[in-house]
């Protein structure tokens, strides 16, 4: 402790030093010196005058009482005894609390919302901690106010987890019974009131980030008790009210506590089990994991709602529309015509189907459907009816129970219907369809519901239809392959989606669109094409359409060897091409008879059947030998009429 004299002598100098007569003597610390220089300037050499105390609390005031108010609960007391006060003071420097003698807390004025910064009383240790934000003391005459010298003070920060400064605790004493022990007392205080507040901070971010999972999250003791739930548990389970925390048995919300005390007893994890919950007689399923608590203090489930599950599978396994409306190349009557219609059909739930040849793009026009609808944030599920062998097209399309069938998983499976709830189903080729399933797709469209191979129950389903085919299906009607009663529930709303013969105006633009696809994926320098070449795309018939333009364009891109593309570049089927142009012609109608096969086709065809033959119609091994995956090979029968069976050994 300073002496008097030494105290006396300071005080002396301080004097002098606000009348503006000397500058600072040179034995105070640097941080009280700029403080001094400070407050000169500021109260023109007199005394800190105080200011208005604060009449709205500070924003963190609630967080800074919640924490520390413990503190000065237990340790006001002791403080009180040695003649001293605690401070707890906000990050502007205002009195939030005090806890201490009450004599001196009297002689200072010490009351909530008084300002205790340097800007409010001058030199002090409050308001060193406030600009600083370190430790410090300031004793007797260091106090710019002469009305303070009697006191020696001590402060030091307070501040959370996330290293966030968020006010000062600060201890007065009179100076006769201040020591060394005091500041130590007090670093100590603070450092218990920023270690609390650190722990509130990772319990509120835990809170917050378990509220803000996109999952059921419930958290049970030893003994199948709630410790704590979510939202989502909250509101899967029933479980009343805002609670975060219910205190009561989970055989109160889930009939039995099944399965959770089955987990529990047996003591082992779990990982995405499939479950049904009793909730109040209502039976919901869940995919349900379970992992265990160290030291035997409970366990953490998850919980996915099975309908949650199976949109994702639906998005997974069967891909999502990612083209657009935009996304039609064209500007020909004929296309423009087809997407008005289509941007019609997307603004409502229609059942909708697309005519047309081959390769014309129904798929594309199929996404952009279903993305310019108000469905367009939910699944996307495309089936080719075509590519289905004929023995598993409805456990495919509805689904299966366990059991159903030898060779069926374990657990059943969801149909496509079901992984399309809430969403768009595209029925590709849906000329294909097996008769059989036909009535069954039939019943679904009537009754919005869908039964599971080997199940008596049905499900309701939200789903839109889009069907597309290159089948007339008036002639299969006739000829008795397709039902006419499904054809006129598909049929509500048609579209033809034109041939790119009768598109011609369109040619051009579109091998420039796909000119610059490939040039920039192979990353080569083709910068259009020639005028010779340019001719013969103009004049070939494009049986295949756009797919064909596309194949065509890529295979010129990968071996042309000048800027521009030359008609040797062109396969050989559009390089000898010969006769006049073509003139635009309507799309057929669904009755009129399909386009007769040429070169290209016949040449794929060819191909296939050369390579059925080959292996006895193994369709593995020859989409293996092709290079392509089995299912495409079979929606390649579909479209060339090829029956694989045909080409197996025959039975004698």
């Amino acid at each position: 402790m300073q002496s008097d004299q030494r105290q006396q002598t300071l005080a002396a100098e301080l004097a002098r030093f606000k009348a503006g007569e000397a500058a600072a003597p040179p034995g105070v610390r640097e941080e009280i010196r700029a403080s001094w220089l400070r407050c000169r300037k500021r109260w023109s050499g007199g005394e800190p005058g105080g200011r208005p105390a604060r009449s709205h609390p500070h924003v963190l005031s609630e967080v800074i009482m919640r924490t520390a108010s413990p503190i000065l609960d237990e340790y006001g007391s002791p403080v009180a005894e040695s003649g001293g006060a605690l401070l707890l003071v906000d990050p502007d420097g205002f009195l939030l609390r005090v806890a201490g003698a009450p004599d001196l807390m009297d002689d200072l004025g010490l009351r909530p919302g008084m300002e205790l910064s340097e800007n409010g009383i001058g030199t002090s240790a409050t308001g060193l901690c406030l600009v600083g934000r370190q430790p410090c003391r300031v004793l007797g005459a260091e106090h710019y106010a002469r009305a303070l010298h009697g006191l020696a003070a001590c402060a030091a920060p307070l501040s959370g987890g996330k290293f966030r400064f968020f006010g000062v605790l600060a201890a007065v004493f009179p100076l006769g019974r201040w020591n060394a022990a005091c500041g130590a007392l007090l670093d100590s205080l603070a450092a218990n009131i920023n270690h609390a507040h650190h722990i509130n901070d990772l319990l509120k971010d835990q809170e917050t980030t378990l509220e803000l999972l996109n999952e059921s999250v419930l958290i049970l003791n030893s003994e199948a008790y709630i410790k704590a739930a979510n939202a989502h548990a909250r509101r899967l389970l029933n479980i009343g009210g805002a609670e975060k925390i219910a205190l009561g048995h989970i055989g109160n919300f889930v009939r039995d506590g099944a399965p959770f005390q089955e987990i529990i007893e047996n003591g082992r994890r779990v990982v995405d089990r499939e479950c049904s919950l009793d909730i109040g007689g209502e039976v919901k399923r869940v995919l349900l994991s379970a992992e265990f608590i160290p030291e035997g203090k409970g366990i953490v489930c998850t919980l996915t709602e099975m309908e949650r599950v199976e949109r994702l599978a639906a998005r997974s396994t069967s891909g999502k529309a990612i083209y657009r409306f935009s996304d039609i190349i064209g500007a020909s009557d004929a296309i423009v015509h087809a997407v008005d219609l289509a941007r019609m059909a997307a603004q409502s739930d229609i059942t909708t189907l697309l005519l047309g040849e081959s390769g014309t793009g129904k798929e594309l026009f199929a996404h952009a459907v279903h993305n310019g609808s108000a469905r367009r944030r939910g699944p996307f599920v495309t089936i080719n009816c075509g590519a289905l062998p004929r023995e598993l097209v409805q456990s495919e399309l509805f689904g299966y129970e366990p059991g159903a069938f030898t060779g069926a998983v374990k657990n059943g499976k969801a149909g496509k219907f079901e992984l399309a709830d809430k969403g768009t189903i595209f029925l590709d080729e849906i000329g294909e369809m097996p008769f059989d399933a036909q009535t069954n797709l039939l019943r679904l469209i009537q009754n919005r519901e869908v039964s599971r191979l080997g199940s008596t129950a049905s499900r309701t389903v939200d789903v839109r239809i889009i069907a597309a085919t290159n089948r007339n299906l008036q002639t299969a009607m006739e000829s008795g392959t397709f039902r006419s009663d499904l054809y006129y529930r598909l049929c509500v709303f048609a579209i033809n989606v034109p041939s790119l013969r009768s598109r011609p105006t369109d040619i051009g633009v579109l091998a420039e669109h796909f000119r610059e696809r490939y040039v920039a994926r192979l990353g080569r320098r083709i910068r259009g094409f020639t005028h010779e070449a340019m001719q013969l795309l103009l004049r070939y018939a494009w049986p295949g359409n756009i797919r064909e333009l596309e194949n065509v364009v890529e295979y010129a891109v990968n071996i042309c060897a000048g800027p521009y593309i030359q008609a040797g570049d062109l396969p050989v089927t559009v390089s000898g091409a010969v006769g006049t142009p073509l003139r635009p012609q309507q799309m057929p109608s669904p009755a009129a008879p399909s386009v007769e096969a040429p070169t290209l086709y016949q040449l794929e065809r060819n191909a296939i059947v050369e390579v059925l033959a080959r292996f006895n119609g193994n369709m593995s091994v020859a989409a293996e030998e092709l290079g392509i995956a089995r299912s495409a090979l079979y929606s390649k029968l579909a479209r060339f009429g090829i029956d694989h069976r045909s080409f197996r050994p025959q039975r004698k």
